[in-house]
């Protein structure tokens, strides 16, 4: 054993012993993996196995006590009934006044959660079918159509060897001369020979340019606009779509402080489940707990965007003057540079 992990076992000894009379160590605890989550009949996770660590090395005693959630954890710490709270317990400014925190044992942060948006041709294609684009194709079929007729009706009889022979065909020639010139196509395969048809050309030619410029943008506004309209990319949308939370939890609170309404779930579970319902659009909370749950059930169809909306500190919850800080500050102090602790973020977080 080396000389720091013997320094750590003493000071966890001689806590210990000053609690020699008292009963085991109860510490509080609430599913939120991968920090802390059931596995089978025991506890596992990040801040679990922490934890034990710790408390193997010092020869400590606990038991768990489980609670539904981290307001009431917290609140149990608060009154004494338990003397330590683990798991994804962020540190806020409220939260510092009421209980001591340990040292961080890992920096995440509140996140947005929201249903992936699917991509690739078939999506493209699907937005293709839609009446915007269906208007612009038929608004431009009129306008070729109407300038045909024009320059069919100037030509017919100067030019009936290009625009000539049954309505029908002469309108087609016209129809096919305004198309291929307002592609800047120009085959040359027919050309306007009269005075009044060659000023329609010449018209039209800068025309054209307004209307294919048009009707590219008709396109590609059919293409990405309900994307555009439905997309979450950052905290500055949230004012717009239905957002959820967790209740009572560090989520919540940033979005009262924001002014952001939002529908309230009992639990992440709950909360995950409605936005991949289409309940709601986006969920604010623990980035980190978030991308987990979506890892661990395979759910492609929701995404925690790469940015967070604030950073947070995860520690262990203590009383105010609890006895347990500075023995746990200093085990914390040990550990988190450690190989093993960067293997134990790995098989939990995989980072």
């Amino acid at each position: 054993m080396s000389l720091r992990m013997r320094v750590l076992a003493t000071g966890f000894m001689l806590l210990a012993a000053s609690l020699v009379n008292a009963a085991p160590l109860t510490v509080g605890v609430k599913s939120s993996p991968p920090f802390s989550f059931l596995s089978g009949d025991r506890w596992d996770g990040l801040s679990v196995e922490l934890w034990e660590n710790m408390a193997e090395q010092g020869g400590l005693e606990y038991r768990y006590r489980v609670y539904p959630s981290v307001s009431d954890m917290l609140v149990a710490v608060e009154q004494g009934q338990v003397d330590m709270a683990i798991g994804a317990i962020s540190v806020t400014a409220d939260r510092e006044r009421r209980l001591d925190f340990s040292q961080p044992m890992y920096r995440g942060g509140l996140g947005i959660t929201t249903r992936s948006e699917p991509g690739g041709w078939l999506v493209t294609l699907q937005s293709l079918f839609s009446w915007k684009f269906f208007s612009a194709v038929l608004a431009l079929v009129l306008v070729l159509l109407i300038v045909g007729v024009l320059i069919w009706l100037f030509e017919r009889r100067r030019n009936p060897e290009q625009f000539g022979g049954s309505m029908s065909e002469g309108i087609g020639s016209g129809f096919w001369w305004s198309a291929v010139t307002m592609t800047t196509v120009g085959y040359g395969d027919k050309a306007p020979v009269s005075r009044a048809g060659r000023a329609l050309g010449l018209v039209w030619m800068f025309v054209s340019i307004i209307t294919i410029s048009g009707f590219t943008a008709a396109i590609a506004s059919s293409v990405t606009v309900n994307q555009l309209q439905t997309r979450i990319k950052g905290a500055a949308d949230l004012p717009r779509v239905n957002v959820g939370s967790v209740e009572n939890t560090s989520g919540a609170q940033w979005l009262a402080a924001q002014g952001i309404q939002f529908r309230p779930y009992n639990n992440l579970q709950q909360a995950m489940r409605a936005v991949a319902l289409g309940e709601v659009d986006a969920l604010v909370s623990d980035a980190p707990v978030m991308r987990y749950m979506i890892r661990d059930r395979g759910d492609k169809n929701l995404l925690v965007l790469p940015n967070l909306i604030r950073e947070e500190s995860y520690a262990f919850a203590m009383a105010n003057g609890s006895p347990l800080q500075e023995t746990v500050n200093r085990a914390m102090l040990e550990m988190l540079p450690t190989e093993q602790w960067r293997m134990i973020q790995n098989r939990y977080l995989g980072q």
